[in-house]
């Protein structure tokens, strides 16, 4: 299968972060890159993050007191616990950021399929006739999703601006290899380097938005 891309940063972050520092992060990603680059990371304690359509107090009334943190992409709630967590960012300026978002997402999901087989070769791709509509990620798959037998195991959402596309997705597989993944995307993986740059746009991101009643509350 062709690569999604020829050249692409791995930026395996185990750096400690704040709910709403892990969303600036992604964020603050896309701002700065100038070429394809896959965050990779976890997170400390059990968090719900939900997609930026959907409403708080309905959000609440599934999230069994979790803490919740609303995300600039779309798509439903997702529970963050044991999970690897994904964002890839692509800058306008890269033929990667063209296309439909539902081709980009298609295009992503078949690259990170391949990876994925290898731990679990009977994963595959989520038909356009097997959708179900839903608020929770993980109980309504969409197309292009990657389940196991009928357990979703993979799933995101985009954001689309005029600095690019940001992927925001989720894995539950058991170990699961980073540069693996990395991998199936890309003919050449190099080490992220992070700019001087990027720090002081994500304490910028949670001060002015994510960690703001305003950006929790806005529906």
């Amino acid at each position: 299968m062709p690569k999604n891309f020829h050249r692409l940063e791995i930026w395996e972050d185990s750096t400690p972060r704040s709910p709403a520092a892990q969303m600036a992060c992604d964020e603050a990603l896309l701002q700065t890159c100038d070429g394809p680059i896959l965050r990779v990371y976890r997170w400390g304690t059990p968090v719900m993050t939900f997609g930026y359509a959907q409403r708080l107090a309905a959000v609440e009334l599934l999230a069994q007191r979790l803490p919740l943190m609303r995300r600039w992409s779309g798509g439903g709630m997702v529970f963050h616990g044991d999970d690897l967590t994904l964002a890839l960012a692509l800058p306008a300026s890269g033929v990667s950021a063209a296309g439909s978002s539902r081709h980009i997402y298609q295009g992503i999901h078949e690259g990170l399929l391949g990876a994925i087989q290898k731990y679990c070769p009977q994963a595959r791709l989520v038909r356009p006739e097997e959708c179900r509509c839903g608020p929770v990620c993980f109980e309504s798959p969409v197309a292009f999703d990657i389940i196991a037998s009928t357990s979703k195991i993979c799933g995101g959402a985009l954001r689309r601006s005029k600095m690019g596309v940001l992927y925001q997705g989720s894995l539950h597989l058991p170990g699961a290899v980073p540069l693996e993944i990395a991998r199936s995307l890309a003919g050449e993986v190099c080490v992220f380097e992070k700019p001087a740059a990027l720090e002081s746009a994500i304490e910028s991101l949670v001060r002015k938005k994510y960690d703001t009643p305003e950006w929790l509350r806005m529906r």
